[in-house]
């Protein structure tokens, strides 16, 4: 492949790679731009700050000498000599010269200190005279001496009788001069504590010279032009040539922003404003944009010119250093295509995606052969450990060579047998239409086998096989004296239960063996997990259940006659409350200090279920009762039976009423406690609850399902049996306590009930 053939092909890699190393270059000088801009615009913040700043300093210098002028009016305004004549009657002014001579002369003695303050005089309106540090007389004579600049003597006059509270004022002709700072003054009224309604005004007078001086020394104004203005935005000084008006209109200044810009590029200005807490006065500044700027000019220059050049010196680089790189992949397709695993180069895609899709065969290749090899081993280990745990094998020298066949490599000679079984699938199958019910029904196995083998950890070694829906696990143990394998089990399943009862709303019960050696006692260790497994029926289900806890429980469970009878007769007369806790007490005597064997708690299942079961359909109740024998564990059944029991009680109590049903429970109330008197029969248990016999007869039938008389010798047969077999009385002394006349009336109803004898009840 030469040059030219590389350039003739648009998809080739060169070009990706040219325009990679520009894009690589555009980064450093894209960031260089920000950066640039970054900086501009942090100077114009801080040279607007410090344009701020300074304005701050004129501000602060204005207002020390303004407060200056606040004290001297406030000494002046409370003078007693100027209170009185201010509050006099008499506006002859003639008549007060000598009050007029005294002021003038304590004004004279006052010492201004204040160099921005050239003069200040005092005028009265009721005497129509003014009186300054150098001489009174009335106010047309006053004219000439205090007003120097183009103010009309009526504008004067006018401007002086205005109510001030403490202002600054520009004491010009407005229409005439709009812009004139000759004539800042400082005006307040006479009396203080009444503003509204002044009888003099006291106006101190400042040298504007002084001010415009002042402000010139600050740097600001070497750039640009300083305003200051009044409540009114009229203009007191100024160090600009040009008006403020031209430029910005004095409503702008209201606003929230200490800093305007006005126009665009160079020729662009930046006003700064500050007003004064003390004063009240508005400080602006107007500077040009450009004369701000000007010290980055030379730096966007060389940036710009540093740009270009990175721009041409690196495109050049980028292409040289592309084509050197491209040189290996050139010279590794040459190998792909010698090698024969793919065809010949096709130029419609690039130099990659040709190698991609030819190491993707091989390697696809590669991956089929594998996988066929590991399900075939997968399926061969998982069939030979259930073959091993169940004693299929005939000859253990096959074993040692299978499990080096099927790498089965064993860190030690003890095993135990794990089984889990999951009694709920959760959230890790939700089937929808069209779901692979069989793969899907794989896939909490899966998820289990790798969660548990990650638990595991170091410490063990599994090998996992499913045997009757059940996951079973082999686990060979490290050499460990000081751990019991047991106990450590039981707290890795008990983690296992938790992580996915917490995630999946999955029940997992599971069982543990003992530990032991070789290769029979892996078959031991499996049967052992099996039996502890059927102890679920007791455990319930999600619990842990190893078969050390179950070597001692081998005894027969307690289910006896009597008990029966009573539950029986409980759901015959609806009495839910007494029945539910006589199935609460046979339960509990059964499994609250041990339990039966897991065969025998079967047995006691279905003993107790056939009870109920048989008593339902004897009083013809239409409750569904085939449920009690689908329940896989005690706690199941006994839930079960108390629903039963709850419905069959409701049914009969709402058939009867509350009044036959107490009737019924007098009738069984006074049977149980009568039973061994000879005269208990049918007519003195209705002259007892004061009924007729007939009623009382046809009443318990539908109540119970039975006759009054059979009810009455079930009863003397139950406590004949307990006679007989357990006090060891013998047939006559049995027949006597339980109310028979003699052993022929006891031997007759045994026959008739039970279909044997006594005798041979007795020696059963």
């Amino acid at each position: 492949m030469n040059v030219k053939s590389v350039l003739n092909t648009r998809n080739s890699i060169i070009f990706t790679q040219i325009l990679s190393y520009i894009l690589i270059l555009l980064i450093p000088i894209t960031f260089t731009g920000i950066v640039y801009l970054v900086t501009v615009r942090t100077i114009e913040q801080e040279t607007n700050r410090a344009n701020l700043a300074m304005l701050k300093q004129v501000q602060l210098n204005m207002d020390n000498i303004l407060k200056d002028a606040e004290r001297l009016s406030f000494d002046i305004a409370f003078n007693p000599g100027i209170q009185l004549l201010a509050a006099s009657q008499d506006n002859n002014w003639n008549s007060r010269q000598y009050e007029v001579s005294q002021i003038v002369k304590e004004f004279k003695r006052m010492n201004i200190a204040n160099g921005y303050i050239d003069d200040f005089y005092v005028y009265f309106k009721n005497l129509d005279g003014v009186i300054s540090s150098t001489a009174a007389s009335r106010s047309n004579f006053m004219y000439p001496i205090l007003v120097t600049n183009d103010l009309r003597y009526e504008q004067w006059i006018d401007t002086l009788q205005h109510a001030y509270s403490g202002r600054y004022i520009s004491m010009s002709d407005k229409t005439s001069s709009m812009e004139d700072s000759e004539a800042l003054a400082y005006m307040r009224s006479i009396p203080i504590t009444n503003s509204e309604k002044p009888l003099a005004t006291v106006v101190i007078k400042f040298n504007p010279e002084r001010f415009a001086e002042m402000i010139q020394n600050i740097q600001l104004a070497q750039y640009g032009g300083i305003f200051i203005l009044d409540n009114d935005n009229n203009i007191l000084t100024s160090t600009a040539s040009f008006p403020l008006s031209d430029i910005l209109q004095t409503g702008e200044l209201d606003r929230n922003d200490n800093i305007l810009v006005k126009g665009r590029g160079k020729d662009s200005l930046i006003i700064s404003y500050s007003e004064s807490d003390v004063s009240k006065l508005k400080y602006v500044s107007i500077v040009r944009r450009d004369i701000v700027m000007e010290k980055s000019e030379f730096t966007e220059k060389l940036m710009i010119a540093s740009i270009v050049l990175c721009l041409l010196f690196g495109g050049a680089i980028s292409v040289l250093l592309a084509w050197r790189n491209y040189n290996p992949v050139r010279n590794l397709i040459r190998i792909v295509q010698n090698g024969k695993i793919k065809s010949s180069y096709d130029r419609s895609s690039n130099e990659y995606q040709f190698i991609y899709e030819a190491i993707q065969d091989a390697l696809q290749e590669k991956e089929k052969i594998n996988l066929k090899l590991k399900q075939q081993s997968s399926v061969v280990r998982a069939d030979f450990l259930q073959k091993l745990l169940k004693g299929k094998f005939g000859h253990i020298s096959v074993h040692h060579n299978a499990f080096y066949a099927l790498d089965m490599q064993f860190i030690s000679d003890d095993f135990i047998v794990v089984l889990l079984s999951i009694e709920d699938q959760g959230k890790l199958i939700p089937l929808e239409v069209g779901d692979d019910f069989e793969a899907k029904s794989k896939l909490p196995s899966f998820v289990i086998t790798n969660v548990f083998e990650e638990l595991l950890g170091q410490g063990y070694k599994s090998f996992v096989t499913e045997i009757d829906e059940k996951i079973v696990f082999l686990v060979n143990l490290q050499a460990s004296e000081a751990v019991d394998p047991v106990q450590e089990l039981a707290s890795i399943i008990e983690e296992l239960q938790g992580f996915f009862g917490k995630y999946y709303d999955l029940s997992l019960t599971a069982s543990i063996s003992d530990a032991h050696t070789g290769i029979r006692g892996m078959q031991e260790a499996y049967q052992e997990a099996i039996e502890a497994h059927d102890y679920k029926l007791i455990a319930g289900n999600g619990k842990i259940i190893s078969f050390q806890s179950l070597k001692y429980n081998v005894r027969d469970y307690f289910y006896p006659l009597e008990k029966e009878q009573k539950l029986v007769n409980c759901i015959k007369t609806g009495e839910f409350e007494k029945g539910k806790q006589l199935l609460d007490d046979i339960i509990r005597s059964n499994f609250m200090d041990g339990a039966p064997t897991a065969e025998m708690t079967r047995y006691f299942m279905l003993d107790l279920a056939s009870t109920v079961v048989k008593t339902v359909k004897e009083i013809a109740a239409d409750e569904p009762v085939e449920k009690l024998f689908e329940c896989e564990t005690v706690a199941e059944l006994q839930t079960e039976i108390t629903n039963i029991l709850s419905l069959v009680c409701k049914r009969i109590q709402s058939k009867t009423g509350n009044r036959f049903y107490e009737m019924s429970r007098n009738i069984i109330q006074f049977v149980n406690n009568h039973y061994g008197e000879v005269t208990l029969n049918v007519a003195m248990i209705a002259d007892h609850l004061g009924i007729t016999p007939s009623y009382m007869s046809r009443l318990f039938k539908e109540q119970t399902g039975e006759t009054l008389p059979d009810y009455i010798n079930k009863v003397r047969l139950e406590k004949a049996k307990v006679l007989l077999r357990d006090e060891k009385l013998n047939i006559s002394e049995a027949a006597v306590k339980v109310g028979y006349l003699n052993s022929n009336a006891l031997i007759r109803s045994f026959k008739k009930y039970e279909g044997v004898t006594p005798g041979k009840y007795k020696g059963s």
